[in-house]
């Protein structure tokens, strides 16, 4: 996906899993990844080769608004999300999971359960993009499916109506 037409969420996605990875390898403690500086200055390094892109002026705020909620909601949750993961895991260990595919499991599960007024469908689509980017050829498919399986636990029941800028959460009665 270009820089230029990510929003301040989907920059702030991929951040929190960049930031995530990075804080599962044990180098950068949590208050240092949820800035933008560290990022920026990556990125300002990387640019000769187009690795990374810098997130645009205009979206600094709100993407790092976004980041810090998402990091933080995401390791404040860990040992609960890393149980969703395990749950939902088909004939493979949590263990041998890929640390750039269980950082997306994160972020995206996290989002999935906490963060209702995000429709489902757009948190899978991101996961997908960001498997699809940086993880090996057919990480999405499992992390789709994983995805999939999350949503029919834990959003069965929500139904998320944009109005709008107003987002409507409702209960759907069981059936």
């Amino acid at each position: 996906m270009s820089a230029e037409i990510k929003n301040s969420r989907e920059w702030g996605r991929e951040l929190a899993f960049f930031s995530l990875y990075v804080y599962d390898m044990g180098n950068s403690s949590l208050e240092e990844l949820s800035c933008l500086d560290w990022y920026q200055e990556m990125a300002a390094f990387c640019n000769e080769e187009g690795v990374l892109s810098s997130v645009p002026s205009h979206l600094q705020k709100d993407t790092s608004a976004f980041l810090k909620l998402l990091l933080n909601g995401t390791v404040s949750n860990l040992q609960k999300i890393d149980e969703v993961i395990r749950n939902h895991l088909v004939k493979w260990d949590f263990e041998r999971l890929h640390w750039v595919d269980k950082a997306i499991l994160r972020v995206s599960i996290y989002s999935m359960i906490y963060l209702l007024d995000m429709p489902a469908e757009v948190i899978i689509a991101e996961a997908n993009q960001l498997a699809e980017n940086y993880s090996m050829e057919k990480a999405s498919n499992y992390i789709n499916g994983i995805l999939h399986r999350v949503k029919q636990e834990y959003r069965k029941n929500i139904l998320v109506k944009d109005q709008g800028k107003k987002i409507k959460i409702k209960l759907k009665k069981a059936e």
